[in-house]
C-alpha cells in the first residue's frame, strides 16, 4: 500500500504543478488535494484530454498552413517568365529553369536558359555543357549538339564520358548518319566499366538504330537483352526506366 499512496501523491502533485502552470482555475488544486486520485482523474478528463484529442487537429492546421505557403511559393516561382530569370535571375534560377523547361518539353527555352547560365567560371561547366546538348538534341539541332559535346570533351575529357557517346550517336543518327552511330554505340557497349544503365540506355537506342536500318531482327535481339536485366537483377530507378521502355516498344511493335 506504500507504493500506492506515494503513487497517488505523485499524480496529484503532478497535477497540481500543471494546473499553476497552465493557468487553470485554482479551485483545481482544492479538488486535486481534496480528493486524491479522483480529483486527478477528474481534471485529466476534463482540461487535459480535450486538449489532446484537439492536437491532431492543431497539426493538420499547420500542415494546411505550410502547403499553401508552399504553393504561394511554386506560384511566384512559375509566374516569373524566362527572359526575366535570363536577365535577372543567378546560375542556379537558369539551370533550375532549364531542367523544369526539359521536364515541359520547352526545349528551345531550356536552350536559352543554359546559354545564359555559361557565364565567368561557369562558361564551360560540365553540368551546363550536358544539359546544354540534351536540350540541342531534343529540339532537332544535332550539329550544334555536336558542337557542345566536343567542348564538353575538351573541357572534361573525364566527365560524362558514356553519356557524351550516347548523346553523339543520337545526334549522328538524327541527322541520318546510322552507321556511325550504331558503331559509336558499339563501342560503348564493349566496354566493361559502363554503368549499367547507360548500357541500357545504349543498348535501348541501339535497337533503335538497327531497326532503322531495317535489321528488325537484331533490334528484336537488342531490346530483348535489356528486357532480360529486368528480369535477372534488382534495378535501380534509371535501370528500371530503359527495361520499361524497351518492354513497350517490343510490345508496340510485335
Amino acid at each position: 500500500m506504500p507504493i500506492l499512496s506515494l503513487a497517488i501523491l505523485g499524480l496529484d502533485i503532478f497535477m497540481a504543478v500543471h494546473v499553476i502552470r497552465n493557468g487553470k482555475t485554482c479551485w483545481w488544486i482544492g479538488i486535486i488535494l481534496v480528493f486524491p486520485l479522483i480529483g486527478s482523474l477528474v481534471y485529466f478528463f476534463v482540461e487535459i484530454l480535450p486538449t489532446l484529442q484537439a492536437q491532431p487537429k492543431v497539426v493538420r492546421m499547420q500542415q494546411a498552413r505550410w502547403q499553401h505557403a508552399k504553393q504561394e511559393r511554386e506560384r511566384e516561382v512559375k509566374s516569373r517568365s524566362v527572359d526575366d530569370v535570363i536577365n535577372t535571375g543567378s546560375i542556379n534560377d537558369k539551370i533550375s529553369w532549364a531542367e523544369e523547361c526539359m521536364r515541359r518539353e520547352l526545349y528551345r527555352d531550356a536552350i536559352r536558359l543554359y546559354e545564359s547560365a555559361r557565364e565567368g567560371h561557369f562558361v564551360n561547366a560540365a553540368d551546363i555543357l550536358l544539359g546544354l546538348a540534351r536540350a540541342q538534341l531534343e529540339n532537332g539541332e544535332f550539329a550544334p549538339c555536336r558542337q557542345t559535346l566536343r567542348e564538353l570533351a575538351e573541357a572534361h575529357p573525364k566527365s560524362f564520358a558514356q553519356e557524351r557517346a550516347i548523346l553523339t550517336a543520337r545526334a549522328l543518327a538524327g541527322a541520318g548518319d546510322f552507321a556511325t552511330a550504331t558503331a559509336e554505340l558499339e563501342a560503348l557497349l564493349e566496354r566493361k566499366d559502363s554503368l549499367e544503365a547507360r548500357r541500357l540506355e545504349a543498348r535501348y537506342y541501339y535497337a533503335e538504330f538497327l531497326w532503322k536500318q531495317g535489321f528488325k531482327e537484331r533490334s528484336f535481339d537488342q531490346l530483348a537483352e535489356v528486357i532480360k536485366h529486368g528480369k535477372l537483377f534488382a534495378m535501380t530507378d534509371d535501370e528500371e526506366h530503359w527495361v520499361t521502355r524497351a518492354g513497350e516498344v517490343q510490345a508496340a511493335l510485335r
